[in-house]
């Protein structure tokens, strides 16, 4: 459940990797593009003030990413640095846009959801 102070509550989606797939075929089947979708909330952390923005579900793109640098091999919660990315012009609370579109990152295409990165499964 997602709330907004006193304007009330949300539920966020069931399956959100689910909505990301449909929303991603809904796009192709009305443009023919091929593109990734990743659905972003706001999340606090309790040992900061202020929220980022995370994602809870993707369709068309690898989770995690996987960097080498001096030997040293870095799993990267990538679907989240998009999600960041895209916070900066979705705002937070509704004061900005609801859809992102996000041109130029590189990213392995992959369908299986941000459920694969999780510690344990839904």
């Amino acid at each position: 459940m997602d709330r907004a102070g006193t304007e009330g509550a949300w539920l966020l989606p069931e399956d959100p990797d689910a909505s990301a797939r449909s929303l991603r075929d809904a796009l192709y089947a009305y443009s023919g593009a091929t593109v990734a979708v990743v659905i972003a909330d706001s999340d606090g952390r309790a040992d900061r003030r202020g929220a980022t923005v995370i994602s809870i579900g993707a369709a068309g793109v690898a989770p995690l990413r996987v960097t080498e640098h001096g030997g040293k091999r870095q799993e990267e919660t990538f679907a989240d640095l998009i999600a960041a990315a895209a916070g900066v012009i979705l705002g937070q609370r509704g004061r900005g846009a609801p859809v992102a579109v996000l041109r130029g990152i590189s990213y392995d295409s992959s369908d299986e959801g941000m459920a694969a990165m999780l510690h344990h499964q839904p």
